[in-house]
C-alpha cells in the first residue's frame, strides 16, 4: 500500500546554499535502499511516497523520519484528519495532546492556536482526556508549504551527513570492534567506504567467509555499498623473520608503516582522499602517541583516527548499538596479534629505518599489492 512520509534530516538544516545538493543526495540514498515512488523537496523537510513498512533507520542524515496522512490547509480539513487518524488506533489513549508547527506563515492561525482548535475538536469527537505533560497519544501537525501532515509517532534515525558528501575514505579494517565502528564514524560524516584488510589465512576468500565479510555485510546497511580489498602479508612475515631479536620489539611499528603505505596506494588508485583506522590512543602498547606519529610520517595522506578518544566502554556500546558487537569479537587470526607480544611502546626512527632497510619494504608493497583482490561486499 503506497503511504506518505515526512522526513527532517539532521546537519543538512544547518547548511547554506549547497543544502540542496545534500538533500538531493539524501533522497538518492533513500532511494538506494528502499524503493520511492516520488519525492519533494520542502523548507526543512522531505517528502517521500512509497510503500508502507519504509525503515530509515540506517540512512545518515536524517534525524527523525514519520508515516503521514496529507490533507489541505485548512481548519476543517485538518481537524477532521486528525479526528480520523484518532480513530483510527488500534488501541484507544486514555489522554491525547496536539503539537502543532507551522512552517508556512501564510496559513491563518499560529502554533499554539492550532493546537487549541484542533484539540477543542478531537475532544469533542472522541471524548479523550486532555494532557499535555503525560499524554498517552500525541498528535503531531505540520503545515507545510504542501499542505498540512497529520501523524502520531516519530521514528528516530541515525543522524549525520549523507553518504557520499563528503568524499571517499579507505579504511584499515582488521574486523575487530575499533575498526568497525570507526568505519560507522567515517560513514556517518558522509564519507564513502572502501576497506583494507590485511590477512593472515591462505585465501583472502577464506577471510571473507570467516569473518571480514559477515562485519562488511553489516556495516552496508549504514552504506549504499562498500568493498573489500584483501591483501596478504605473507610476504612481510617472511622478510621480517630473520629479523635480530633486538629489532624485534619495532617490528610491529614498522608492519603498521608497511600497512598505512600499502594502503594510500590502494587509496590514490581508488581516489580515496584519505585513510582511517581503528587506533584508540593508550589501548594496547603499539598505539601509544609516539607509534601513531611514526605510522603518520611513513605517509603523505591524513591518517583520520575516529575513536583515538573513546574508552573501551564506550567503544563496545557504541559497537552493541549497531549491531557490529558480536561479529566483531569472534576469534580471528589478526596479523598485528602475531607480529609481536611485546611491542616497544616508543618509535626508533634509526630502528626502523635499519628494519625498513633490511627487508627491503618497497619491494615487499609492491610485490604484495599484485597479490591484493577486491570483493565487494554481497547482500
Amino acid at each position: 500500500m503506497e503511504t506518505t512520509y515526512v522526513v527532517h534530516y539532521a546537519e543538512i538544516g544547518l547548511k547554506g546554499r549547497n543544502r540542496a545538493s545534500f538533500e538531493k543526495k539524501l533522497i538518492k540514498n533513500i532511494a538506494q535502499k528502499n524503493g520511492i515512488l516520488k519525492s519533494w523537496r520542502l523548507p526543512g523537510r522531505i517528502l517521500l511516497r512509497a510503500e508502507s513498512g519504509l525503515d530509515l533507520s540506517t540512512v545518515f542524515g536524517i534525524a527523525w523520519w514519520a508515516e503521514v496522512d496529507r490533507t489541505a490547509t485548512n481548519v476543517e480539513e485538518i481537524g477532521s484528519k486528525a479526528i480520523e487518524v484518532t480513530r483510527r488506533l488500534r488501541d484507544r489513549p486514555q489522554s491525547f495532546a496536539v503539537r502543532a508547527k507551522v512552517a508556512d506563515k501564510r496559513f491563518e492561525l499560529n502554533s499554539h492556536e492550532l493546537e487549541i482548535e484542533i484539540g477543542q475538536r478531537v475532544q469533542d469527537a472522541t471524548g479523550l482526556d486532555v494532557d499535555l505533560t503525560h499524554p498517552h497519544l500525541t498528535l503531531f501537525i505540520e503545515i507545510t508549504h504542501s499542505g498540512a501532515l497529520v501523524f502520531t509517532e516519530k521514528k528516530r534515525g541515525p543522524g549525520g551527513l549523507p553518504v557520499g558528501v563528503s568524499g571517499k575514505l579507505m579504511g584499515l579494517f582488521s574486523g575487530g570492534m575499533d575498526s568497525a565502528v570507526a568505519c560507522y564514524l567515517m560513514a556517518k560524516r558522509g564519507c564513502r567506504i572502501e576497506l583494507v584488510h590485511f590477512y593472515a589465512m591462505s585465501q583472502a576468500q577464506e577471510a571473507h567467509e570467516a569473518k571480514i565479510g559477515k562485519l562488511a555485510r553489516r556495516l552496508k546497511e549504514f552504506n549504499a555499498s562498500i568493498g573489500i580489498h584483501y591483501v596478504p602479508y605473507h610476504r612481510f612475515q617472511i622478510a621480517s623473520s630473520g629479523l635480530p631479536k633486538m629489532l624485534r620489539r619495532h617490528e610491529l611499528v614498522v608492519f603498521r608503516r608497511f600497512m598505512a603505505r600499502t594502503a594510500e596506494l590502494l587509496a590514490h588508485k581508488q581516489r580515496a582522499r584519505a585513510l582511517f583506522s581503528g587506533d584508540n590512543l593508550g589501548q594496547v602498547a603499539s598505539q601509544t602517541l609516539e607509534n601513531m606519529i611514526a605510522v603518520d610520517h611513513a605517509i603523505s595522506m591524513p591518517m583520520f583516527r575516529p575513536v583515538i578518544g573513546y574508552d573501551k566502554i564506550e567503544i563496545t556500546n557504541q559497537a552493541k548499538r549497531i549491531g557490529v558487537y558480536g561479529l566483531s569479537i569472534g576469534s580471528y587470526k589478526d596479523c598485528c596479534s602475531l607480529i609481536s607480544r611485546h611491542p616497544a611502546t616508543r618509535a626508533n626512527y634509526d630502528v626502523i629505518d635499519a628494519i625498513e632497510t633490511e627487508i627491503g619494504v618497497d619491494k615487499i608493497i609492491e610485490e604484495t599489492l599484485r597479490e591484493s583482490i577486491f570483493i565487494e561486499s554481497e547482500g
